[in-house]
């Protein structure tokens, strides 16, 4: 309803994720992923609200110029709303299989003027460098997968967005620009807008 209400010009596409997913849950689908790849959590999945996705677009000032790297991307909702939004490039990452696989083709038929793509491949292994910004819904992540993504975060000069947890809590080679609470469905919680401190002192040298 709120999508109705707030977003009109997004219910096409909406309707074209309910046909894509009508039988296919997708909090079953990541389950059984996790579960054949022996992951220790395997209830992880979860999707951040389009109305998160406007809100964060609005804070953090993002624009069509940016090329947006959504790590986690699930079925691709979200990759899918910014681009429409915005119209901003995004690039979807996600290691499910059938999300990349289903993304791809709702891209190809349905929604092939909107400048988003897909990789089905593990965010840890992401080449960062051509990211404008990066956004990274890891709040059930655990802390050594953090680590492994900042390492990769350091060739970026990326604006990089988190949920639930600054990047300066794992290195002091980023900080935060700025912080706002959001609304999921499981309750409030606090999106930090961080970058590499380097970058931040390049600027105010310049």
């Amino acid at each position: 309803m709120q999508i109705r209400r707030c977003f009109p010009a997004f219910i096409p596409y909406e309707k074209a994720f309910r046909r894509a997913y009508r039988f296919h849950n997708p909090f079953r689908i990541c389950k059984a992923f996790l579960r054949q790849k022996g992951a220790i959590e395997i209830d992880a999945y979860g999707e951040t609200p389009l109305p998160v996705f406007a809100q964060i677009a609005r804070e953090c000032a993002l624009s069509p110029h940016d090329t947006l790297f959504e790590l986690g991307c699930g079925r691709g909702r979200g990759a899918f709303f910014l681009s429409h939004l915005l119209g901003c490039k995004v690039i979807g990452i996600d290691w499910v299989p059938f999300f990349i696989q289903t993304a791809k083709r709702i891209a190809d038929s349905i929604m092939p003027t909107l400048s988003v793509s897909f990789r089905c491949e593990k965010m840890d292994s992401v080449d960062f460098s051509n990211a404008s910004v990066i956004y990274l819904y890891g709040t059930c992540l655990p802390d050594q997968e953090i680590l492994h993504l900042i390492a990769g975060f350091r060739s970026a000069s990326a604006k990089i967005i988190t949920v639930s947890y600054p990047l300066s809590d794992y290195s002091s080679e980023f900080c935060t620009l700025k912080q706002f609470t959001a609304l999921f469905p499981w309750g409030e919680t606090e999106i930090y807008l961080n970058q590499k401190t380097k970058n931040i002192l390049s600027l105010q040298l310049a």
